[in-house]
Order: C-alpha cells, then structure tokens, then sequence
C-alpha cells in the first residue's frame, strides 16, 4: 500500500460530491478509503452507499476484527469457531458437532457473507458480482469433516439461495459470493464484502432495466380514457422525491401556447423520440447509446452513467406532444423527475433552473428578472436574479398579515421592511426589470391557516423599477402599522402580565383577580348565610315562620371601617373595576388593531387596480391572468382557452375560458375525475387540498400565440401511443370477463384472449407494410429503440411470447397490436442480421 501514489485533489473532490460528503470533515476520511483502494472513485462510493455507517466506523477509526467473531448482539465467542456452516432447515443436515442453532444466524456469522442486492443506491439498481472462471475454493478445516455428499449438497443450496437473492442466474455462481481462496497460511476472517482484500477488478456496476416497482399499477384501460373536450393532465407517478406539483405545472404550461412552444422548442429536436408502450405510466425511453449497449449485453462504465439516462429537453417533448393529442386521460412525468438534477429540493423549481441555464433564448417568455437596490437611494445592483418560478415561504405566524397574494409577494420582495428592525440605510429590496410572460407562484412553508386571496388578475406595477418611490413609501408605512402592533401587543402583555417580585416568575393578572373575586364572592355568602342564620335563631328556630333558614330576611350589619362585611365589599367592588377596566383596555387594543389592519389591506390594494380615476401616472406593467392551481396530491385546476365563436358578426369574437378540475386518485373506485368547476369554485375548492398552492399566470400574448405545430418524429411517438392505447381497449374489449373478474388493468391491457379470435388490428397491413418499408422508420426506429418495456436489463423482453414470435409479426397482418414493439425490434434484427 505504501508504494501507491497518493491521491489527488481531483479523485478526492469527486467522491465528496458524489457522495454528499463534507468536503472539511470528512476529507481525511475519503483519503484513506482512497488509499485503501488505490485511488478508485467508483469502489469508494460504492462502499460508501452500501453502508455509510460501517463506511464512516471503518476509516475514521482501527480495524477491528473482533466484529466478525461474536455474534449479532455483539457477544464474545468463547468457542473459538468464526464460522459455521447452516442447513436448509433447523431440523435436518445437522453439521457434525454442533447443536442447530435457534435463530436463522445462531451464536456465530454465517458461513458466507449477506446479500447485499437488496441495498439499492443512487448509482444503480443491482449490484452484479464479478467471479473467477474457476476460482478455488477451501474452507478452513475448523469443524468435523462432513461427508462429500451432504457438503456439496449444502454447498450447492448456499449457491442457489446467494444468487436468487442476487438476481443471477444459476450458471453464473461458480464462486460463493465474498469467500476468497483460503489456501494461504493467513487465518480465516470473514469482513465486510468490501474489504482490500477482494480484488476491485471483479467488481463492476451495470444499469438495470425499469424494474416493475417503477410503474404504477393503472386502472382498466376503459377508465383511463380522457373525456371528450377534457385536457389530458399529468400525474406524480412512482417517484423518489416526495409529494409535488411538476406534473400539474407541465398540464398548465401546456395549455398557454407561448409556454408550450417555448418547452417544444428547449434543447435539440431528436431524430426519432423511441416508443415504450408503459411510457405514459412511467418507464423510460432509454438514449439509442444505451439502448444498443444493453442489448449487447456491455456492462456501462462509470463515466457513461449520465449519457445512459433519458435526455431531459427530449423527455419535455414528448410529453407535450402527448398532451397535445392523446386519447389517455393521464400520464405521469415519472422518468422527468428522475432526470432532473436535485430534483428532491423541489422539480417544480430545478426545471425552470435547469431549462433556464440551457436555454436561456428559448425560455425568455416564461423568465422574469429582478435587481437588488436599496431602499432609500436611487442606486441599483447590477446584480440580476432570473426566475420562472417565485416561492413564497413565510412562518405559520406571518400570515396574520398576509391575506392575499400581493402581501405574500410584498413579505418575500421586501423583507427588510417586514424584519424585527425598522427600515435603515442598508436596507435593501428587490425589484422587477422585467416580467415574463408566464410566471408561476409556489407557496412553500406552513402555509396559511385557513387561506388568503387570489386574484384573477394580477398586476405586478407596485414592484417595476419605475414605482420605487411608491415601493418605498408603501414599505415605511408598512413599517409603520408593524411598530403599531408590537406597541399594542406590549401594552396588552403589560395590562396582563403581573410579576412577583420575589420569585420574578410572571402570572396572568386577570386570572388572579377573577381568582380573588371568587374568594371574596364565597367570604361575602358566609357573611350573608351568617346574618340569616341570626334570624333564625332570633325566631326560636320558627321552622313554620321559616321552614328554611335561607328564608330569613337578610339584615344587613351596621356598616363602618372595622365592619368585615365592609371590607369584603370593598375588595369585591375593586375587584369589579380592575376586571372593567382591563376589558376597556382590551376593547381599546382590539379597536387599534383592527385599525391597522384595515390600512394593511389598504397598503395591499396599492397600484392594483388598473385604470383608477386620479391616479397621475397610469400603470404599465402586464395584466396577468390566472391559468392554473397546481396541489401535490394530483389534483389540478386548469384554464382551458377555448376556440372562439366565429359566428359572431358584429362584433370580434371574444375569448371563451373553461375551467376544469383534474384529479387522479388510484385508490377510489373512480380513479380518474375530470369535471368543469367555476373559477370561484376553483378559488374556494384548493384550500381544502391543499394549503400551500402553485399558481400560474399568463398575459394575453402568450395565451394568444400560435401554437407550433409538432415534428414529425413528435407524430410519430403520439402516434404510435395512440395506436397502443387503441389496442389497450381493444384487448380489453376482447378479456372483458377477465377484466370483470380482477376488477383492475395491469396498465397495458394484455391479458388471454379468451375468445379465439385475433384482437382487432388497429394498424392496416398497408400502412404497416409501408412503415416498416420506409428507411426514415427503420431509421428512427434503430436510432432510438424505445425501450425494453420494463424487463431487467440483459433480459430478452420477447421471450415471453417465444423465439419465433418477432418472425411470425412480420408475416402476418393480423398480430394483436400491442405487439408492435415486437415488431420494429423484429425488422431492426433482421436489418442488423444483413
């Protein structure tokens, strides 16, 4: 080891990134895990992901070998075996000499270490273990010989069992996985799987296939179809990043022509866009590189990892182009998620970041700019801030004044004027040089409590860099009303608040006067029961004149300074006028209060109105219309722009919006809802799913843009969807009784036919003679595969349906049309085989 060149900054730098480590912290820790490796990136964070924990204990301090003698709990092992060697069972092939052991593992390890397939890290799905051609294997002779036939036949279980946990095949397990040849004179020791004794060469990481857990399971394809005149909507999907709103934000965009042009046209138009008919539920359409590579069965080097994921601009095109024309109510943005860079900090946000940086031209509608200038002055920052998206995060508590849109905007925009201080010379605010056409509101936080204002129409002049001295004079007296209320709240802490001086501890003084009062209420009745009683007995006890002794006249005492009763109507009297007189207090605050609020909501409602009688500058900023309401739980609200009525003569024809509720809930009998709601509907309804909205706006301009029409590799991959999603129905027309009996689709309608008769053929022969004839299919078609439809990576995805089946497609027109995967991949073999 010491003959090893030390690391470099370079080879340290990539595992701290790529690990999220801390580059002070934990650098002496990644040199040594470098040394220990020889300066191998990828086996460092391999190990890292494995067990970060074990990672951390291993090379921050000793080797401690002890570990792999004792057993799970962390006891001694006395017995002086590190090993043993289990049986199927507990009760059968019991070792010679050793008494079967109670819980699966007994007092000591296992003969061989566990799988660690199962631990899935961000690199990679299966973690495919390298083995000699013929390696040799000897175990230590510390246990009484078994018979050669019971030992290879535990061997041989030990071999099966490693590699179905492993997902390897059987023919592949010519070593047992972590045990190294023990012919050598150093004593047996079973470490973690990872240590420098292994030969990093044998190792290698490969990317797996879509597994299955990466697809929702989808309602019967006759409920997935969209309404007639409804928008299609996207969905969540599996995803590893949490609830969000991305495939809300994309079905919105998608109904502003501006915004969907601009997405259209981000990155590079692709040569054909691939197909897999479990797209829309969330497998991903694999680069024609990778595609190839996996076919070919080529194992993906560490620097090819990124090449081998779906393009980003592309994965936006075709979702566009699916919401542009498909017969499918839903599709999910799945393999968006996925691709997107720290997409877990939120994907609403990291896709305008990661569009906006690459393409700065072609996304400048949906872009506003903002600058930083200080409060009192005319300077302003050179310094711009782009954003699509503005998020809007305020405490629980802030939102006692913020009641509408403009005063969140106002609490993220001017925060200095809503800080614990006043306004002073470094007090800075941010402004608007510019807005875009389209710009999308994130509430992020706690959220209000119950909800605040959204207007149908927003205008954003109070924030332009032509209204700073409006902008300035609305943050004083903003500053103004906030110093009000903590004096209020100061005076009414003071009015209820009584400390004691000798323990200094603070008690609510109308607590303890009501307290007092009900003390001296009960001293009053004895004094009155007392008089009355004295009557009663001045009576003779008369029980006739009084059958009960409240009965009595009272007789009230002759009063003077030394009276008791005297000094407990006065304490009752001063009681009464300190409770009167903190209720005046507290109707005196509650009216100031109140006071201060309504000249918030007025500071509010400054400069957005539109055309105000008297205002001397007219305002120029762009009206903004609300286009969308955007939840985390699925359920979007969507402005549809409807075509408008040329019929009219006299007059031009005036825009027609519908408004439509879109939810997908997989878990209720109807899983997918389309319905037409009212705007006011729509302004009351998404409190109740959620507190903490995306809300989008758009102007005219990009409401009225002509929409750009789609390439032909987009039709292609719409159609071909269309097509699929045609046989979906078609086949479960045909499984009908099937469908009936499961009560739900497995997503692409494939079942048995159960009829005898070859499902109807969306696709002619003529034109599939024609597409698989033409050289720009065969092209797009061998450019970008599609997919294997979500079967493991080295996997044939046709075997299920034989050999021969590739070859029958070709021959015969009346294959079941959710075969025509097959058959593309048919005629790229047979091209490939010339």
């Amino acid at each position: 080891m010491a003959d090893r060149p030390p690391p470099s900054e370079n080879e340290i730098s990539q595992v701290i990134d790529f690990a999220g480590l801390d580059p002070l912290d934990d650098r002496s820790m990644v040199i040594e895990a470098l040394k220990e490796t020889g300066c191998n990136v990828e086996a460092v964070v391999m190990q890292y992901f494995d067990n970060p924990e074990s990672f951390r204990k291993r090379f921050t301090e000793p080797w401690n070998q002890s570990m792999y003698t004792t057993d799970g709990d962390g006891a001694a092992n006395n017995t002086g075996i590190s090993f043993h060697i289990e049986s199927a069972n507990n009760n059968s092939n019991v070792i010679q000499g050793l008494t079967p052991p109670t819980e699966p593992y007994g007092p000591t390890a296992p003969s061989r270490p566990p799988s660690r397939s199962n631990n899935i890290s961000p690199f990679g799905r299966i973690l495919e273990w390298a083995r000699d051609e013929e390696p040799s294997m000897t175990l230590t002779p510390m246990l009484p010989p078994m018979l050669p036939s019971r030992e290879d036949e535990d061997m041989q279980r030990a071999l099966r069992e490693s590699a179905q946990e492993a997902g390897i095949g059987i023919g592949l397990m010519d070593q047992q996985s972590g045990i190294m040849d023990t012919s050598t004179s150093a004593p047996a020791a079973f470490g973690p799987a990872n240590r420098n004794d292994y030969d990093q060469g044998e190792w290698a990481m490969i990317r797996s296939g879509p597994s299955g857990t990466r697809v929702a399971k989808a309602p019967a394809p006759s409920m997935r179809r969209r309404t007639s005149g409804a928008p299609a909507f996207l969905v969540q999907g599996v995803n590893t990043v949490g609830k969000h709103g991305l495939g809300g934000l994309l079905t919105v965009l998608h109904e502003i022509p501006l915004a969907r042009n601009a997405l259209l046209s981000a990155g590079s138009p692709a040569a054909s866009y691939g197909y897999n008919s479990e797209w829309w539920n969330g497998q991903e359409i694999l680069p024609q590189e990778a595609l190839a590579q996996r076919y070919a069965g080529e194992e993906f080097q560490w620097d090819q990892m990124e090449n081998s994921k779906p393009d980003t601009e592309e994965e936006i095109h075709r979702l566009m182009a699916f919401l542009d024309s498909t017969e499918r109510s839903y599709g999910t943005v799945s393999v968006l998620t996925d691709v997107l860079p720290y997409a877990s900090s939120g994907p609403e946000k990291q896709l305008y970041e990661y569009l906006e940086h690459r393409n700065e031209e072609a996304l400048r509608p949906l872009i506003s700019t903002a600058v930083l200038s200080p409060v009192f002055g005319d300077v302003v920052d050179s310094e711009e801030a782009r954003f699509g998206l503005l998020e809007l995060e305020h405490n629980r508590e802030d939102y006692m004044c913020i009641t509408t849109l403009y005063e969140a905007v106002d609490h993220t925009l001017w925060s200095d004027a809503f800080s614990l201080t006043e306004l002073h010379q470094g007090s800075n605010m941010a402004m608007l040089k510019d807005i875009g056409d389209v710009l999308a509101f994130k509430l992020n936080g706690e959220g209000p409590a119950q909800s605040i204002t959204i207007p149908e129409k927003l205008y954003l002049e109070r924030y332009q860099t032509s209204r700073k001295d409006e902008a300035r004079r609305i943050q004083l007296a903003w500053c103004e009303t906030k110093m009000a209320i903590a004096r209020i709240a100061k005076e009414e802490m003071k009015a209820h608040e009584w400390r004691n001086d000798w323990n200094d501890m603070a008690y609510d003084r109308k607590q303890m006067v009501e307290h007092a009062m009900e003390q001296w209420q009960a001293y009053h009745q004895y004094l009155e029961t007392l008089s009355r009683f004295g009557q009663m007995e001045a009576s003779g006890f008369d029980t006739d004149k009084y059958p009960d002794y409240r009965m009595a006249p009272f007789s009230k005492p002759e009063l003077d300074a030394d009276s008791n009763y005297q000094v407990v109507e006065d304490v009752l009297e001063l009681t009464s006028r300190m409770l009167a007189d903190m209720d005046a207090r507290m109707k005196k605050h509650h009216a100031e209060l109140e006071q201060i609020k309504a000249k918030q909501r007025f500071l509010g409602r400054l400069l957005t109105q539109p055309n105000k009688p008297g205002r001397p500058q007219p305002m120029t900023c762009k009206e903004l219309l609300l286009r969308g309401v955007v939840t985390q739980s699925d359920v979007v609200y969507v402005c549809q722009r409807a075509e408008p009525d040329l019929i009219q003569l006299e007059s031009e024809p005036q825009p027609v919006d519908q408004w439509w509720r879109l939810a997908y809930r997989p878990d209720d009998n109807e899983p997918v809802k389309t319905e037409k709601i009212e705007v006011e509907q729509v302004l009351r309804q998404v409190w109740d799913e959620t507190k903490v909205p995306l809300l989008i706006y758009a102007t005219e301009t990009a409401l009225n843009a002509a929409p750009t029409p789609l390439s032909l590799p987009l039709q292609r991959f719409t159609r071909q969807d269309h097509e699929a999603f045609q046989a979906e129905l078609a086949q479960e027309s045909d499984d009908m009784p099937t469908a009936h009996n499961t009560g739900t689709g497995t997503g692409t309608g494939t079942g048995t036919n159960t009829t005898g008769l070859p499902p109807i053929d969306t696709v002619s022969p003529s034109k599939r003679k024609h597409r698989a004839d033409s050289v720009g299919s065969l092209d797009s078609n061998r450019a970008a595969l599609g997919s294997d439809d979500g079967q493991n990576g080295f996997d044939n995805p046709f075997e299920d349906d034989g050999s021969a089946s590739t070859i029958t497609v070709m021959a015969f027109p009346e294959t079941p049309a959710e075969t025509w995967q097959d058959e593309e991949m048919a005629g790229v073999e047979q091209e490939q085989g010339r």
